[in-house]
């Protein structure tokens, strides 16, 4: 036989001839051990969140203004071959 604590409550069957019983949610709680003391601890995350897309943007922004205002870069420059040392 199955002892009680083993019973889980979906095994219970639903009697078909009554509707399914209505679901109350559960109350919107703030826990008591965070406290505006704790705060600090959000500060990282806080920064985090705000630094990167900025320094992303800046990065973007600088590297398109060089772009746009200069030459073509030395990545763009033909490779020097092992026989341009020596001319002939």
């Amino acid at each position: 036989m199955r002892h009680l604590h083993d019973l889980i409550t979906t095994d219970l069957p639903v009697p078909s001839d009554m509707p399914p019983p209505a679901v109350a949610q559960a109350p919107l709680e703030l826990d008591d051990d965070i406290t505006r003391k704790d705060a600090w601890m959000f500060a990282p995350l806080i920064a985090t969140a705000v630094a990167l897309p900025l320094i992303a943007a800046v990065v973007l922004g600088v590297s398109a203004w060089h772009l746009a205002t200069n030459g073509p870069s030395i990545a763009s420059a033909q490779p020097s071959t092992f026989a341009m040392r020596w001319p002939s």
